[in-house]
């Protein structure tokens, strides 16, 4: 490659605005999706149970298309060309979503169309890590325009919602998926990783600590599963219209915003536990609060939570796994990060479903224990002895 154009590809500022780019366009199908495509579940005709198993079942074929999607990945050795693959299927595949109709299609199509859209985060941030390793640059500076893009979306999915019907909300799904592919395609391409000439065989990065942090990680994540499925729902049955739902949302967005564009002056020297910690403490306090049916006043402090039910989790884990991972097994690290948020969300969305249909709101007391246990995990992790590379 001639040396003008090696160094425009490694400009900082153009790989940052690319990057930046594509976890806008990620984010902007997950701040549709998350809160108004149950809303079209139930629109099609499906109770509650079913709603929880179709959302399991996209979450659930992560155990299999992540380590596929994730492993030719690293044995290609270009995340750029994967992730480019994986944007452009995503979005082919939705379109078969939006024609389905029926519990057994519906969840045929999720299952279909999860397969590939699970593995873009942990190629994304595989793909980012490595990025900004390379060019000094924030991750978190960089990752809060997904946050940004999943407001903006959130809100206008809440206007979509309100003046075109639930019906509608996969074709906004599906704009923002070809917003996706393209920001794929646009991507700085990256060098091809090689494991060094004396590294060990058999060195990998699975170890105790690593599977602590995996299993608290996931359980702190997995126990938004209620809220992720039904609070949009729920909302709606007590009054509340889609862009006041939209608004809700938004509220926690915009916490979560503000978290990752100080956390890296704000947070420097902690350990990734202390993000786990943190971050799950509140998440049991803001659950155990949801359980009680609070009034509309109290729901806009409680969705500032969200910043450290969420966003302090999402950090810690990242900041860990940037930490632990060989360069060779970016993909693959991060791969197997995903899978154990996936079975975790995948168990826990079923189960929020079931409960839900039960007893209501009451089903977030279950999300605070799951909560509880992530921490406790963490706890345990955070107890064991320091080595170098944790």
């Amino acid at each position: 490659m001639p040396e003008g154009v090696s160094a425009k590809l490694d400009d900082p500022r153009r790989f940052s605005f690319r990057l930046a780019l594509l976890y806008a366009a990620l984010y902007a199908g997950f701040g549709l999706h998350m809160p108004y495509f149950p809303v079209w579940l139930q629109a099609k005709g499906l109770d509650e149970s079913s709603i929880g198993l179709v959302l399991a079942s996209g979450l659930l074929v992560r155990i299999v298309g992540t380590p596929v999607v994730t492993s030719l990945a690293d044995r290609g050795g270009s995340l750029s060309t994967a992730l480019t693959i994986a944007c452009c299927a995503t979005a082919a595949l939705f379109v078969g979503v939006t024609w389905s109709d029926g519990f057994v299609m519906i969840a045929l199509a999720c299952a279909l169309t999860g397969f590939v859209w699970t593995s873009l985060v942990p190629l994304t941030d595989a793909y980012g890590l490595k990025g900004v390793a390379a060019r000094g640059l924030d991750y978190g500076r960089i990752r809060v325009w997904g946050s940004v893009s999943f407001l903006i979306s959130t809100l206008l999915g809440g206007v979509v919602l309100a003046v075109f019907g639930a019906l509608n909300i996969v074709w906004a799904i599906l704009i923002s998926l070809v917003w996706l592919a393209i920001s794929g395609a646009m991507l700085v391409p990256d060098s091809k990783d090689r494991a060094p000439a004396d590294e060990p065989k058999s060195k990998g990065f699975l170890d105790r600590r690593f599977i602590l942090v995996m299993m608290a990680a996931a359980g702190l994540q997995a126990s938004h599963a209620l809220f992720y499925s039904f609070s949009a729902i729920h909302w709606k049955s007590l009054g509340y219209s889609g862009t006041t739902v939209g608004l809700l949302w938004g509220v926690g967005i915009v916490a979560e915003i503000a978290l990752f564009w100080g956390a890296g002056r704000l947070t420097g020297g902690w350990r990734p536990t202390s993000f786990l910690l943190i971050g799950g403490a509140c998440g049991i306090a803001r659950w155990i609060a949801f359980a009680f049916e609070p009034p509309f006043a109290a729901l806009f402090p409680l969705m500032l939570l969200h910043a450290a039910s969420f966003g302090l989790v999402h950090l810690g884990t990242m900041a860990y796994l940037a930490d632990r991972l060989p360069p060779t097994a970016r993909a693959r690290g991060q791969g197997t990060m995903s899978i154990a948020m996936g079975v975790s969300m995948a168990g826990s969305t079923a189960l929020a479903g079931a409960l839900y249909a039960g007893i209501g709101v009451k089903a977030y007391f279950a999300m605070a224990v799951i909560a509880l246990i992530g921490w406790c995990i963490a706890a345990y992790a955070r107890s064991l002895p320091r080595v170098a590379t944790n």
